[in-house]
């Protein structure tokens, strides 16, 4: 019930449709064109994607910074005004209840719940408010949230909205009015994300559309993003993880203090960490080949279960299929070559990166 309600809020629906958009069930599109020419105007340039289907929270009141600090794997006392930070949400077990990203503003914490439900989010935490001043709102309905990603993403966004962001560091951000502009990287080939009011979002989205054609910026969908964010290596929750991953297993290296003392799940990682290992690790996978393996796909190393696949897709940049697949601990190193079991025969495939 909550992607319909998302849905019905999205006031870009309608643009997509008219652009020719294929939209999936949750109207987010899928592809404007060739996914493979959307993949490459990224490359060259720059593409702009409504990733509206992604969950935002606003969480307020003056205890706001020590109540998120006791939960989440992220030191959020060190949370600036204008920075943001990569955290989760785990349970006891240190299994990923969420994925989340953090962005400070003078007024509360504005956050990106990505694939993780907001509204489950929102009901996790509040789950722990006793006494604390802190107010948590689902504003998934209330803001529309496109990414541009690519090489001139930052020329496309001065020339659409006339914002200088030289110099911005990685999920720094900057409020244009009720506006946020995030520097979020998510196809590996730089980009920004912009958290904006719905009644915003026709103006900001045609803009960009009018302003930076010439350019060579363009609409794209989820499948040209889920190929360059394979490429990148970047995990996406529900997919490559999920509530029984532990989030070592998963890297997030980038998102968990080691310093910061008692969060929920913290005794498991720092046991886990004083041993100096989990049984299996993410990793990024190259396969040669054109046609993508399924999710689950096994991975084997001279008859030896290896480990398996989680999300795949073929590059066009590389002329191969990246994915990421969960390595059993021995084989999780890079340059490691291992088989993707398939019913025609192994292909074979090499760990390019440990995450």
């Amino acid at each position: 019930m909550e992607s319909d309600l998302v849905v019905v809020s999205n006031p870009l629906i309608l643009h997509h449709e008219r652009l020719g958009a294929q939209l999936d069930a949750s109207k987010t599109p899928l592809s404007y064109s060739d996914p493979i020419e959307e993949y490459w105007a990224v490359k060259k340039a720059a593409g702009i994607a409504d990733i509206s289907n992604a969950g935002r929270l606003r969480i307020t009141g003056k205890d706001r910074v020590s109540f998120l600090n006791g939960l989440l794997t992220s030191d959020v006392a060190d949370l600036r005004e204008d920075g943001g930070q990569h955290s989760a949400l785990l349970n006891p077990k240190a299994r990923i209840l969420a994925d989340l990203y953090l962005y400070g503003q003078p007024d509360g914490i504005l956050v990106d719940t990505g694939d993780s439900p907001a509204s489950k989010v929102k009901d996790a935490l509040d789950r722990f408010v006793i006494t604390e001043d802190v107010q948590i709102r689902d504003a998934t309905r209330d803001l529309v949230q496109i990414t541009i990603q690519g090489p001139s993403s930052g020329q496309a966004i001065g020339e659409a909205l006339g914002v200088e962001l030289e110099g911005l560091k990685p999920l720094g951000h900057k409020i244009l009015g009720p506006s946020t502009i995030v520097s979020r990287d998510r196809s590996g080939q730089g980009g920004y994300d912009i958290i904006l009011p719905n009644e915003e979002a026709e103006a900001v989205w045609n803009g960009f559309l009018l302003k930076t054609g010439d350019m060579g910026v363009r609409p794209i969908g989820s499948k040209a993003m889920e190929m360059l964010r394979l490429e990148a290596g970047y995990p996406r929750y529900g997919i490559d993880i999920d509530d029984n991953t532990i989030v070592l297993e998963a890297g997030f290296r980038d998102a968990i203090s080691f310093t910061k003392g008692c969060y929920m799940g913290q005794e498991v990682v720092a046991r886990a960490t004083h041993i100096g290992r989990v049984n299996k690790q993410l990793v990024r996978l190259e396969i040669e080949a054109r046609d993508p393996p399924s999710a689950r796909s096994k991975l084997k190393s001279n008859d030896v279960e290896a480990g398996f696949i989680t999300s795949a897709a073929f590059s066009p940049g590389l002329g191969k299929v990246a994915c990421l697949a969960y390595a059993n601990r021995d084989f999780a190193k890079e340059g490691a070559r291992l088989a993707v079991e398939q019913e025609d025969g192994p292909i074979s495939a090499v760990v390019t990166k440990v995450l």
